[in-house]
């Protein structure tokens, strides 16, 4: 009897420490999802979420978040993957406890995101290994600049408590960072209430627009949805400033700096229009034309007058920014 009671006691410990292993993670282990979100495309989403996992736990915590959201996802994957005896708590010699042991274990990733300069906010999903997060999300964390970005940590567990896992992460970012209270989401979670979770942070307003300023002046643009203005929201990620010349007496025209996809067509303009041209220049007009373009946009909030008087007084700077 005695020794039943041993193994169910280590059994509920492996549980406890380790990422579940079972064929079916999610419906049989950890969490109580009977289907994980396929991963959307959110070409403005101010929000990330970051997760790594062994099995489907994590990751279809993840993917819930993210579709409740509206957010970009990105798997932390590991150079080398973990197999089940690398996650065996049960061997002290295991490749898991090894790393869990030593300070500065630090696995590699096979990739960073490209740039995060887009998100405010990071949803920072992990298991807990031996009370603490995986030592790869040390590594993630050290490989990327976070700096004025809000950090929400989020971990998943059958038994054990988030524990001190939060606070060393945080360790490793500046004073910058801002970083709230780490969530638990136990064996016991659906997805409605992983959703619900998700929700309650009210981030769901995060999606960013592209704006323009017009030598510092802020106009309304109407953007089209087509891949050209796609293209340009990548390029206002980082902020992008355009110097803009006078052309025929009713447009400002100026260089892109690289060639977007373009789908031409005679077009008529008129004063507010945003057209890309020749693939590489931003046109903007304050007066009528008409010639082969891409439409981008329409200014929505001057009127033809203030338009003039915005555009047809010289050469103009114009910034594009996501915000």
């Amino acid at each position: 009897m005695k020794k039943l009671i041993a193994c169910l006691s280590a059994l509920v410990l492996f549980m406890g420490l380790t990422p579940a292993m079972a064929e079916d993670a999610v419906s049989s282990a950890t969490i109580n999802v009977a289907e994980i979100p396929a991963a959307g495309e959110h070409p403005n989403a101010a929000i990330l979420v970051v997760y790594f996992s062994t099995d489907d736990t994590v990751r279809a915590a993840a993917r819930i978040a993210a579709d409740a959201l509206g957010a970009d996802i990105f798997e932390i994957v590991p150079q080398t993957l973990y197999t089940t005896e690398d996650l065996n708590y049960n061997n002290s010699s295991s490749r898991a406890t090894r790393e869990q042991r030593d300070e500065t274990a630090r696995p590699e990733i096979v990739s960073l995101p490209e740039n995060l300069q887009q998100y405010d906010t990071i949803l920072l999903g992990y298991p807990i290994w031996w009370g603490q997060a995986p030592k790869i999300l040390y590594t993630f964390l050290e490989s990327v600049d976070v700096s004025g970005k809000t950090i929400i940590p989020f971990c998943t567990s059958a038994s054990s408590s988030a524990g001190s896992s939060a606070r060393n992460l945080q360790t490793l970012t500046d004073e910058a960072t801002v970083w709230l209270e780490v969530k638990r989401i136990d064996n016991r979670s659906t997805a409605e209430e992983i959703r619900a979770w998700a929700l309650s942070l009210n981030l769901t307003q995060g999606e960013k627009n592209m704006q323009m300023k017009i030598n510092g002046i802020p106009v309304t643009v109407a953007w089209e949805d087509n891949e050209s203005v796609t293209a340009l929201q990548e390029l206002a990620a980082d902020g992008l400033t355009i110097q803009m010349s006078m052309y025929g007496g009713f447009e400002q025209v100026g260089p892109i700096g690289q060639r977007l996809p373009s789908n031409d067509t005679q077009t008529s303009t008129s004063s507010g229009d945003i057209v890309l041209y020749s693939s590489s220049q931003l046109v903007v007009f304050y007066d009528s034309n008409s010639w082969a373009y891409t439409r981008l946009g329409h200014i929505t909030d001057q009127t033809p007058e203030q338009m003039r008087e915005l555009l047809g007084n010289g050469s103009v700077t114009i910034t594009l920014t996501m915000e």
